[in-house]
């Protein structure tokens, strides 16, 4: 199949399937600045990096209408809002005409340069004005200290930030002095919210329970967050007893940070909470134990434990079994990973993903053992194995699209404790 044609001047030129046009300019769309804590000066030049890309990348809707209509669906499917920055104000006009496109809002609290900035009742009269022209959001994101969005001192006129309808939710910073507003603006969305993501916070206000349950929360990740086992039950739980979270829960992920206690915290009280932990369908710990995890969840079909140990979790791990992510170590001796593979439990295993813990060492796992056994192991089984090495995760994994922002964020964790 030609590509191309020559024109009347005898050169060639290049014809690109319309279908095949979206993917190309997903692959060359500038990549967000990561907004978790890092010094002022980097996030500076972050900010002034992907501002400039953007500008470069919105020249492409200039080659023709289908690249522009592309290039629109690209730009403003993700947006991302920085606390009383102007540039809000020509957004919000850009969204009355275009809001359909948008899926997701990004609002960063953390300083983000140089630019002009708005007072806070402008800045928030322009927010709501934004979330009104979105008809299609499904997500919010919001960094930084939640103070500044779900305070007390918001401007009348304005009202507290509306999430009703959102089916996705990830906060990701501080709670501060606003934990009684924040519960009462997560209450409002709890009846919608399918996602609910909380990382960071150094606290968490589980002294006042949701006013309204998380009647369709199917996914719950922790990150480094302050919150006790029976906060996360309570949680569940919402404000009455008829009817808990616990029971359409399916994704659960527990990540502490590196200074975890010893011995680790017992979690088993939350998997056993109303059946949690029957119901679930994926499970990611961190640091935790997995064998009492493994023991309370018979029905998994996606388990990532990636943490450094030299556990044998493989008699735990349930029959329903189809994605597994282990850490390497737990590859030696190899004996028990390639008892297991050949085993009835693992019958239902296609995927399993092995963390190295640093980018040289992918280079023996075509020479040296336990590797070289595990491969032949995958091969008879017809199990597909990838590699999980830190420099490539910005690379994506193919099958773990879902672990790999959770496997960054385990290499990355802060210096923090978390008390569960």
């Amino acid at each position: 199949m030609s590509l191309g044609t020559h024109n009347r001047h005898g050169s060639l030129t290049v014809h690109i399937p319309p279908e095949l046009v979206p993917s190309i300019l997903q692959h060359i769309s500038p990549t967000p600045p990561s907004l978790l804590p890092r010094p002022v000066a980097f996030i500076d030049r972050s900010w002034q990096q992907y501002r400039h890309d953007l500008r470069a990348f919105i020249q492409l809707a200039l080659v023709c209408r289908t690249w522009c209509t592309f290039t629109r669906e690209i730009m403003l499917h993700t947006l991302i809002v920085p606390w009383l920055d102007e540039s809000i104000l020509q957004l919000c006009s850009i969204l009355r005409q275009f809001g359909s496109y948008s899926r997701v809002m990004i609002i960063s609290t953390i300083d983000a340069g140089d630019s002009v900035r708005l007072n806070r009742n402008d800045f928030c009269a322009a927010l709501d004005c934004c979330f009104s022209s979105m008809p299609q959001m499904a997500k919010v994101e919001i960094y930084g200290a939640m103070d500044k969005i779900f305070g007390h001192s918001l401007p009348a006129e304005v009202g507290p930030i509306d999430l009703v309808s959102l089916r996705s939710l990830k906060l990701a910073g501080s709670v501060g002095h606003s934990g009684k507003s924040l519960l009462h603006a997560l209450g409002r969305a709890a009846p919608f919210l399918e996602t609910l993501e909380i990382m960071y916070f150094e606290t968490w206000p589980f002294d006042h329970s949701l006013p309204t349950s998380l009647g369709k929360l199917r996914s719950l990740i922790l990150h480094c967050t302050y919150l006790s086992v029976q906060g996360v039950i309570d949680l569940l739980r919402g404000p009455g007893e008829d009817a808990s979270s616990a029971q359409v829960l399916q994704k659960l992920v527990i990540i502490p940070s590196r200074l975890q206690s010893i011995p680790p915290p017992d979690i088993t009280p939350l998997l056993t909470f109303d059946s949690t932990g029957e119901r679930l369908r994926f499970l990611m710990i961190h640091r935790l134990d997995p064998c009492r995890s493994l023991e309370c969840c018979p029905a998994l079909e996606t388990f990532v434990y990636v943490s450094p140990t030299s556990s044998n979790i493989f008699p735990f791990l349930p029959r329903t079994l189809r994605r597994l992510a282990i850490s390497a170590m737990l590859l030696s001796p190899s004996d028990r990973f390639v008892a297991y593979i050949s085993s009835e439990n693992a019958r239902n295993l296609l995927h399993l993903a092995v963390a190295l813990k640093h980018d040289a060492d992918l280079v023996f796992t075509t020479t040296s053992e336990p590797f070289v056994s595990v491969r032949e192991a995958c091969k008879d089984a017809g199990v597909s194995l990838t590699w999980m090495v830190p420099g490539m995760l910005g690379l994506g994994l193919e099958g773990w699209d879902d672990v790999t922002e959770l496997f960054q964020t385990v290499e990355s964790l802060p210096s923090a404790r978390l008390k569960i």
